[in-house]
């Protein structure tokens, strides 16, 4: 049964058109997931979905039993008040299904209680707290708890994993996976729309259309048009070719042919303009790094009495990929800044090696820079931009690459959207030719095609990357290592990406369960993780981690064999029985060592040759 319908939808913002003659139906308990670029109207979709605002044609029907609650992407409120005042205030949300002032006295008090339950659930303890003291993260929880709590049948949740931290970004997929309402959800969340979508709807070309499955199955259908699009470009140079031979023969070889035939040439040129009319890749020139790249030692550091961070004493090498976890506030992005040199550390010492050149993306990135221009912004950094090939572009030229024409030069940064302003930032960043690149939350606001040329230029990118995100997809394809700050000040590190870390610590939920005789407690707390986990498609060829191991193996297959073939040679000479045993022992372990690392030699190897 519809809940949601809509019949030859448009929608037209400062002369540009959205989405035309939109005409789709949404069921109740449906789990759609909602892409497209930014700025393509995703958001004004769901703002017409709620009736905040009217399309300029078509109409949208809703069920009368339909009640809707919203999520939206920057939530309103009045900084004085409270985190409990926060459950009934109004503000932009206007999707709530009736006004909560105007509810029966029972159902009010349902929410309440279902709000604070919520709150505490997601570490919200303190109600009496002002909106305007709570840090992004926190304020995402208490919108979130807020739409929760209304108990509606369908949501409408605009970027709801923005600034949340991976423990609650799992929290709300097993809640939103298992709930029996239904949703749209704009995220940018592979993993996530994988996990809870049971459909995707994309908006491109002013279209939006709708398919069933999840975000893998969406991307098969998405592989197979592009290759039935590809052969229509390949008929289409082909008929071009043709249409351009024909007006190379001149006027008189031409007469009494097809007077349409022009028009005609001109529509294949035009679609051909269209199909160039796609973002550059990112990229940046190569600046080399040394050998010392930047040292730690014993760094700490105090905010209002309270240890954000503990002796931390760390050497970073070339080519290291490091993400960076933990909970909201527990100082992941004061780790950065002190790394940066951007703010002193109380005690301990901050060394960077003599070549390193840092580019660090804040989480509000530009919005310093509000009131001036996208031209004066890029003319900040330089009039030119250096090139690999020893060129270079003007500021102008360079903006155009990355989809910033001549008419949006002269637009302030603050009427950019959030993703062009993120998009701005980050080729800005670029321009300078960091070799070290501290990126906090790099994939806010941005939509999956950019996320996915970020990912491409980060997997080439020859020096270091400390990455703080909450996208575990970008964690398991870019880093090799983590950094896990606890709340408390302490960081620690593990070797492997999120998908190996989480595996190891639901490994070590079950042995402590099992010495108690419990079952573990999932992140929902309501069936193992592993039953609603997404699955992640099988990589092809090596991912970039794999291919460091790959280069590795060789050497240390080598340094094994080296070991080996001495303590062979000792076997002849007279030994201390003691001694001889151990070295027994080890030769042991070397041959189990060598058999392992020369089976997954030979596994990388025929993987990287496919």
């Amino acid at each position: 049964m519809n809940v949601l319908s809509l019949d030859g939808v448009s929608k037209t913002l400062v002369d540009a058109p959205l989405f035309e003659n939109v005409t789709l139906g949404i069921d109740a308990g449906e789990k759609v997931g909602f892409i497209g670029r930014n700025g393509a109207g995703k958001s004004t979709f769901l703002k017409i979905l709620t009736g905040e605002i009217l399309p300029d044609t078509g109409a949208v029907s809703r069920n009368r039993t339909l009640t809707l609650s919203t999520l939206p992407q920057r939530p309103l409120f009045r900084p004085d008040t409270t985190l409990e005042e926060y459950c009934f205030q109004e503000d932009a949300d206007r999707g709530a299904a009736s006004d909560p002032a105007g509810t029966a006295a029972e159902e009010r008090a349902a929410v309440a209680d279902a709000y604070r339950s919520l709150c505490r659930e997601l570490g919200l303890d303190d109600l009496a707290a002002h909106m305007g003291t709570l840090s992004g993260g926190m304020v995402r929880k208490a919108s979130l708890a807020r739409c929760l709590a209304r108990r509606a049948g369908f949501l409408l949740l605009d970027e709801p994993t923005n600034h949340l931290d991976l423990d609650t970004i799992e929290w709300l997929e097993a809640r939103l996976r298992l709930g029996s309402f239904g949703f749209i959800l704009v995220t940018h969340d592979r993993y996530f729309l994988d996990g809870v979508c049971t459909a995707i709807m994309e908006i491109a070309d002013r279209r939006i259309l709708k398919y069933p499955g999840n975000y893998s199955e969406y991307l098969e259908r998405r592989a197979e048009r592009e290759e039935a699009r590809e052969r229509a470009e390949q008929r289409r140079v082909s008929i071009l070719r043709g249409e351009l031979e024909w007006l190379k023969r001149g006027p008189r070889a031409r007469t009494g042919k097809d007077r349409g035939r022009k028009q005609r040439i001109r529509d294949l040129l035009d679609s051909r303009v269209q199909a160039e009319l796609a973002m550059r890749e990112f990229t940046s020139t190569h600046r080399r790094l040394g050998r010392k790249v930047l040292e730690l030692q014993g760094v700490t550091k105090h905010y209002a009495g309270r240890q954000v961070l503990a002796p931390f004493t760390y050497s970073f090498r070339r080519g290291e990929r490091i993400g960076i976890i933990g909970p909201n506030g527990s100082g992941k992005t004061t780790f950065l800044r002190i790394a940066a040199g951007e703010i002193p550390p109380d005690g301990g010492g901050v060394t960077p090696g003599e070549t390193t050149a840092f580019a660090h993306l804040h989480q509000a990135s530009g919005e310093a820079h509000a009131g001036i221009t996208v031209i004066e912004f890029m003319k900040q950094l330089a009039e030119r931009v250096p090139q690999e090939n020893g060129g270079s572009l003007s500021a102008e030229q360079f903006l155009e690459r990355f989809l910033f024409p001549r008419s949006m030069h002269e637009v302030t940064l603050d009427r950019l959207s959030g993703g062009e302003l993120k998009r701005l930032t980050l080729v800005r960043l670029l321009a300078t030719a960091p070799n070290f690149l501290l990126l906090d939350e790099p994939t806010n606001d941005l939509d999956l095609d950019t996320i996915r040329q970020l990912e491409d230029y980060l997997a080439d990118f020859g020096g270091c990357i400390l990455l703080v995100s909450h996208d575990r997809a970008m964690l398991d394809r870019l880093t090799d290592s983590l950094l896990v700050f606890d709340g408390s000040g302490a960081a620690r590190g593990f070797i492997g990406d999120y998908e190996d870390y989480r595996a190891a610590m639901e490994a070590q939920a079950r042995a402590a369960a099992d010495a108690q005789g419990t079952a573990p407690r999932s992140g929902a707390g309501t069936e193992p993780r592993e039953a609603w986990r997404p699955a992640r498609a099988e990589k092809a060829g090596l991912s970039f981690k794999e291919k460091r191991e790959y280069g590795d193996l060789m050497e240390e297959i080598e340094r094994l064999e080296a070991e080996q073939k001495i303590l062979e040679e000792s076997f002849q000479q007279p030994r201390d029985p003691v001694a001889r045993a151990a070295d027994a022992r080890r030769y042991e372990e070397l041959l189990r060592l060598l058999e392992q690392r020369m089976a997954r030699w030979e596994e990388l190897a025929r993987r990287a040759g496919d």
